[in-house]
């Protein structure tokens, strides 16, 4: 049994939540406000950042999103991989989460959490900044027509296999959605795509988060939007 401590609003606790959920691996879900900087939270990983998972059976502490990813397909290697069945598949799979853990996030998704909702709990809160805000929608725009180009040739982002690359670009997508950031209207292919993401079961229970005093737009849970 594992123990994961996330955030609801997280797109890395999301993507690992995926992850366990597709693994048909139980645990259990503890949410951690990071910025609390709770002392035996820190104990345990000195930098303070999610997601977090623990394992009960070695009391083994991971932490990061890919490096856990990486831990619970190693020690469930008898279940379904979501790496890539083959050596070029593993390196797409990997090539796409990076990507969208990293390029996306720094570009998109970080810019939008911290000005929807993160930095009301730093000192000096302020109104969103709509100059921010603004960038984040230009690079977005160029991250879902990138999506578009891949799923020109593929069902999922990597092949023709759902894998960890669909996971971590759907979570991060998710977060967005959840601000009502995204005019699906201009992104027709994207959005058929994160519409068979959001149809599978493994996704249902990220979809049913909520955090306080934000409601997401009635599309957001719906399968057909």
């Amino acid at each position: 049994m594992y123990r994961l401590y996330h955030h609801p609003i997280c797109p890395f606790s999301r993507k690992v939540r995926t992850h366990l959920a597709a693994k048909e691996i139980g645990f259990e879900l503890i949410q951690e406000n990071f910025w609390e900087r709770r002392k035996e939270f820190i104990a345990m990983n000195p930098a303070g950042t999610l997601p977090l998972l623990f394992d009960n059976s070695n009391a083994a502490v991971i932490v990061g999103s890919e490096v856990i990813i990486e831990y619970i397909e190693e020690k469930h290697g008898e279940t379904k991989s979501f790496l890539g069945e083959s050596l070029p598949k593993r390196a797409e799979v990997r090539r796409l989460q990076n990507w969208f853990d990293e390029k996306f996030y720094y570009e998109v998704s970080k810019y939008v959490l911290n000005e929807r909702y993160f930095n009301r709990y730093l000192p000096g809160v302020r109104s969103p900044d709509s100059e921010i805000l603004r960038v984040a929608r230009r690079n977005l725009n160029i991250h879902l027509s990138y999506i578009e180009y891949l799923l020109e040739s593929r069902k999922y982002l990597a092949g023709d296999r759902i894998s960890v690359a669909d996971f971590a670009a759907a979570c991060q997508i998710s977060v967005l959605d959840y601000f009502g950031d995204i005019n699906w209207h201009h992104y027709l292919p994207a959005k058929d795509w994160y519409s068979l993401i959001k149809s599978h079961k493994i996704f249902g229970e990220i979809l049913k988060d909520r955090i306080p005093n934000v409601t997401p737009p009635e599309y957001y849970s719906k399968l057909d939007f």
